[in-house]
């Protein structure tokens, strides 16, 4: 659990450390081979570069032999397609998503190849996950993004956004190009759940984009896309804007709301869904002490001051203490 001395112990020098990984410094994939004792983590976009941060910290005050945490990003300009996870495992595609990482995880029974699935999803539909417990180790908030010049309002209601995502050709909404991410994703799950959609439902105006990818947004008026609030504090040309949940489809209930604001105070308050992210491992492994060393209640993630500093370094919010590395929603 998180106490208050962890909460003002955090250095400055931890601190800047974050905030040199948030600014992009961390190296995309473990940057060693992992060992077969390594927790190893594939999955959700959306943490990649948390758990990555998380990982480092953790692996340079933990020297070998200690068992350390390598995680392998769902998405980046120039890695390869496939993975090796680990030390004698068998080279996999390269899971790009929370469903996918999950999968990837499930798909590989009790082999420990791949220990652990970043995921910004809460369990879903499949019954096999009921298997695996989903560790809350942070909050995010979810929102739709414009370009900072923009024809899409600053402010949408999830009807609105239903609307605008349930629309097929040649029905489109004028001057709006909605993107949705690619399959999948926990961020195209949850925001189509949070706006009454489904992928069954998703109209065809909607094109499909890679999870958290700007371009396709930055400098064109008439483009929208979901955005984790976290990934999107501070990208050029992306503006994060509010959401109003005081009108949803009918039969749809109300979503749980939050208010986020930048760390720098540079832009204004705005209203997201909220959604908590997890690390999700095999039921049997909750007790074993490596898991528990990093991921539970008691564990380094909930309490060392230098995980504190890196889940708000990068735009995180903290979970509560009785959630952290809890299966809870």
């Amino acid at each position: 659990m998180r106490s208050i001395l962890g909460k003002v112990a955090i250095t400055l020098g931890a601190a800047a450390a974050v905030i040199g990984l948030a600014a992009g410094n961390a190296v995309a994939d473990p940057g060693f081979t992992p060992l077969r004792g390594d927790l190893v983590g594939v999955g959700s976009d959306t943490t990649q570069g948390l758990v990555q941060a998380l990982a480092d910290s953790y692996n340079s005050a933990n020297a070998r032999p200690a068992d350390w945490v390598a995680s392998w990003h769902a998405f980046g300009d120039g890695l390869p397609t496939t993975i090796t996870p680990k030390t004698g495992a068998p080279s996999i595609t390269r899971p790009n998503g929370s469903s996918a990482g999950i999968n990837a995880l499930i798909n590989d029974g009790t082999a420990h190849n791949i220990d652990f699935a970043r995921s910004s999803r809460w369990v879903g539909s499949n019954p096999v996950e009921a298997n695996y417990r989903f560790l809350q180790f942070a909050r995010d908030g979810l929102t739709y993004a414009t370009a900072t010049t923009s024809n899409v309002p600053a402010t949408r209601t999830t009807a609105q956004l239903n609307d605008i995502y349930s629309r097929s050709t040649p029905n489109c909404v004028p001057l709006v190009k909605p993107y949705i991410p690619q399959p999948g994703s926990g961020t195209r799950q949850f925001f189509l759940a949070s706006i009454g959609l489904s992928d069954a439902t998703v109209g065809n105006c909607a094109t499909v984009s890679q999870e958290h990818d700007a371009s396709v947004v930055a400098g064109n008026p008439n483009a929208i896309a979901p955005f984790s609030v976290a990934r999107g504090w501070g990208v050029p040309g992306l503006k994060l804007n509010d959401i109003d949940d005081s009108q949803r489809p009918v039969g749809l209930p109300a979503n749980l709301i939050a208010n986020d604001t930048p760390p720098n105070g540079s832009l204004p308050t705005v209203r997201v869904y909220d959604r908590g992210v997890y690390n999700v491992i095999r039921n049997a492994d909750v007790d074993v002490a490596k898991f528990a060393n990093f991921f539970g209640p008691d564990g380094w993630i909930c309490n060392d001051p230098a995980a504190e500093a890196a889940i708000l370094g990068q735009h995180f919010r903290l979970a509560k203490a009785s959630d952290c590395g809890s299966h809870v929603k």
